[in-house]
């Protein structure tokens, strides 16, 4: 007989999202729902397509991973406009302002107008 590792779902073409501990919890616990990213690089229209597989990873490290389909993309030219479109409770679920909630997007972006494009995640 022949042990077989157990298999762990890492599909070529998945969508690899590192996060921090906060908002991976806030995906498991199914309070969030948007994940929202500066544009560029792997987060472009291009490569966000609705149906892709998607892994949420806390950090970089192997380990527990949630898995989803990527069900709506939406983009826009700043973090306030983006919040116009799917509500701040969706992508930062402590925030109990939109104030709140901008700051702290500001404060993980690194600028409050730069391009962004968020990206809803529906979750196994």
């Amino acid at each position: 007989m022949v042990a077989t590792a157990k298999r762990i779902e890492t599909p070529a073409d998945r969508l690899f999202v590192p996060l921090a501990s906060g908002p991976y919890e806030w995906f498991g616990s199914g309070a969030k729902e948007w994940e929202l990213r500066k544009l560029g690089r792997q987060y472009t229209p291009k490569h966000l397509v609705v149906g892709r597989r998607v892994e949420l990873r806390r950090g970089y490290s192997l380990g527990n991973s949630l898995w989803g389909n990527l069900a709506e993309v939406r983009q826009a030219g700043s973090i306030r406009e983006f919040f116009e479109s799917v509500h701040y409770a969706l992508v930062i679920p402590p925030a109990k302002s939109l104030a709140e909630a901008l700051a702290t997007a500001e404060g993980i972006l690194g600028a409050a107008d730069v391009p962004v494009i968020g990206f809803r995640v529906d979750v196994d």
